[in-house]
């Protein structure tokens, strides 16, 4: 990935969570909680989601950078909807956790050298991944479920 590219998932990355704001702004609690025009998570769900795996990232991001094996750690995301009760609790410090993960991996990466962002990292099963990879497979996810989330609220994407 050259610079410019990478400058660009920068700037996806560290506007992620003002779209997410954005896209669940004004909405009531009927919207946040109304069921997806097809099967799927609610609103504030999918907001719970972002911000679960956004702490996820944050540590795998860390764990990385020293060169520790990432573990895949399995989860049924139904089932963790479920017991972390993200269909009962505010949406509010989901999108604070979430500004503030990306804001705190932001610093970390725009202190990278260049060589960093492409220095192959353990990762689980014999394989590699490096900065470059979880930087594109994060802003892929919240984007994705950014998406979600109007189509949820609005029935269109």
């Amino acid at each position: 990935m050259d610079t410019d590219a990478r400058a660009g998932l920068l700037n996806r990355y560290r506007a992620a969570p003002g779209l997410l704001a954005e896209s669940v702004a004004g909405a009531s609690i009927a919207q946040l909680d109304g069921a997806p025009p097809e099967p799927g998570w609610t609103a504030r769900t999918t907001v719970h989601h972002i911000s679960d795996i956004a702490i996820m990232g944050a540590l795998r991001l860390r764990l990385m950078l020293l060169d520790i094996e990432v573990e895949l750690w399995p989860t049924d995301q139904d089932v963790m909807q479920q017991r972390l009760r993200n269909d009962k609790r505010p949406i509010s410090p989901a999108l604070k956790t979430v500004e503030g993960l990306v804001e705190s991996a932001i610093s970390i990466l725009e202190a990278l050298r260049e060589e960093e962002w492409r220095q192959p990292r353990p990762f689980p099963g014999n394989n590699t991944t490096s900065v470059e990879d979880w930087l594109a497979a994060n802003v892929r996810h919240i984007e994705q479920h950014i998406e979600q989330i109007r189509y949820a609220l609005t029935g269109t994407c």
